[in-house]
């Protein structure tokens, strides 16, 4: 094993500056909840519950040199002070430069933690930086990763869910980490300890947003652009995201096929709603919309929901363009 000494010379030998030792952090990536989950680990790695409040400060990226001040300055009753700066992909070339020189003279006291989407390490002017900490990668999960995430928090909370409402999870709110914890949380409450199935998942769509998507594919039906982009400009002031109205869009196509099915092979209504778990008022109101569709055109819409979903998850579209464009197509199908 290498001694300190030996270290010492090899780090001199070479050039290295002692910021190699890397006690500051890049936490980096676009998933807001990950980054969040990864800065509070490394609060934890250096700062108790008795010491953070004195030790602990968080900064804007337009506030640079009050936190590199605050890194300055000794700890109070800890041997720590850690400083947070948030959106740091929002810094300015002099701003970088700025966290770059303190970077290569670090505090011995001081942590910095940089927190910023994926796009920091790209920047010309923010790549020496991306050198001199240490990187914690805070991705998107993907879709097995999420799901296995859904069947673990239902684990530890001693509940039964189906694959089909964890599929349906992550059809509805994507890879959207914050979205589906909260989804989680009302299922836990839902549920009052019984198996979460496909159609608790279901009756958890807010009735706003279901009774918008019902009006969005009538407006496809219609090919009425006007109407189909008055109510797009809606669901995003509802808070909705373009994976949210692709996933929702999905939900909608999927219920049309299964009516679709059963009603072409004669079902009732009262059976098709026992099979579907809705009420038989609700089922009949689903039927009436699915009799404006042929199997051959849900099919269309699956295939356009899926090809919209994979370009905006490789960064092909921008999200809101992938799905105007995918609303053009649904209308000439």
């Amino acid at each position: 094993m290498i001694s300190p000494i030996e270290l010492l010379n090899v780090l001199l030998k070479h050039g290295e500056p002692f910021t190699h030792l890397k006690m500051n952090y890049l936490v980096t990536g676009d998933d807001t909840y990950i980054r969040e989950k990864e800065i509070l680990k490394i609060k934890g790695k250096f700062l108790d519950s008795s010491s953070f409040k004195l030790n602990y400060a968080v900064y804007p990226g337009t506030n640079i040199d009050d936190s590199l001040d605050s890194l300055r300055t000794m700890p109070f009753l800890s041997s720590k002070r850690v400083a947070l700066i948030r959106d740091a992909h929002q810094i300015s070339a002099g701003d970088a430069d700025k966290i770059e020189t303190y970077l290569k003279n670090p505090s011995d006291t001081g942590i910095l933690m940089l927190s910023a989407d994926s796009s920091f390490c790209g920047k010309k002017y923010c790549k020496k930086i991306c050198s001199l900490v240490e990187i914690v990668k805070a991705d998107k999960p993907t879709a097995s990763t999420m799901k296995r995430w859904i069947h673990v928090f239902f684990e530890k909370e001693k509940i039964e869910i189906s694959q089909e409402a964890v599929q349906l999870i992550v059809e509805l709110k994507g890879m959207d980490t914050v979205g589906i914890k909260e989804e989680l949380e009302k299922l836990v409450s839902f549920s009052s300890g019984e198996k979460i199935e496909i159609s608790h998942v279901e009756r958890l769509i807010s009735r706003s947003a279901r009774e918008m998507i019902f009006k969005l594919t009538d407006a496809v039906t219609e090919r009425d652009a006007v109407w189909v982009f008055r109510i797009l400009g809606d669901l995003y002031a509802e808070k909705k995201k373009p994976h949210e109205i692709i996933g929702y869009l999905g939900w909608y196509t999927k219920i049309m096929k299964k009516i679709l099915l059963l009603s072409g092979r004669g079902m009732p209504t009262n059976r098709i709603a026992a099979e579907l778990g809705y009420s038989s008022g609700y089922v009949r109101r689903l039927e009436e919309k699915a009799r404006k569709y042929s199997a051959k055109r849900m099919a269309e819409w699956g295939s356009f929901l899926f090809e919209t979903d994979k370009e905006i998850k490789t960064g092909r579209k921008k999200p809101e363009t992938a799905v105007e464009m995918m609303l053009v197509s649904l209308m000439n199908a």
